[in-house]
């Protein structure tokens, strides 16, 4: 009875590993739309200042990132992510908003740019979901506008956005986390085995 309690458990431990390797998905906030506050028109007239953009980091659904390391913490989505460091003397930094059109290149499948103007919903940056799994590579480049609450803009600024991931960390995760759950099974398979051959004796 204690061996078939053991191989039971063993057997349970190999499906839940198994499920927690393919439900890794997680809930993300989307872009957060801009709205300009018209009683702030009459007295604020001066434009948020937008500094260069540095590159935009691109997380893929494999779990790697553009920048190296495992920085994505939703290794099931694609997402890519855009500093957003204006700053305004009338708006605080997290309402500002920011307005994205397409400059040059074509945006990669499953990439839609906000149709309006956007806050930032990471802690610096705006995070936009895209399909990382088609193989295309990326190569676009974005204007960026920043509006503050009374819709004063800035001067634009480019961002461009390309791939130059390396898969190293996303090959090293995939296949600790395949010999993980195999020889967890394996481990479960073997005890019941046992369990079987002490049965028939």
């Amino acid at each position: 009875m204690k061996m078939k309690r053991v191989a039971s458990l063993l057997v349970a431990a190999g499906v839940v590993a198994a499920a927690n390797a393919d439900a890794r998905a997680c809930k993300r906030l989307g872009p957060i739309e801009h709205v300009v506050d018209p009683s702030l028109q009459e007295t604020d007239h001066t434009p948020p200042t937008l500094p260069g953009i540095q590159r935009a980091q691109l997380h893929y659904g494999d779990g790697s990132s553009s920048q190296g390391g495992c920085a994505s913490d939703c290794p099931d989505v694609g997402f890519i992510s855009i500093p957003a460091d204006a700053t305004d003397d009338m708006t605080a930094p997290e309402r500002i908003g920011y307005r994205y059109t397409l400059e040059a290149g074509e945006l990669p499948p499953g990439l839609t740019l906000p149709a309006t103007a956007v806050e930032r919903n990471g802690s610096n940056a705006v995070v936009m979901d895209w399909d990382s799994t088609t193989g295309r590579p990326v190569d676009f480049t974005l204007q960026v506008v920043a509006i503050d609450l009374a819709g004063n803009e800035s001067a634009p600024q480019s961002v461009a956005i390309t791939d130059d991931r390396s898969h190293a960390c996303a090959v090293v995760r995939a296949q600790a986390s395949r010999s993980g759950v195999a020889w967890t099974i394996l481990v479960a398979l073997v005890a019941s085995a046992a369990f079987r051959r002490r049965r028939k004796q």
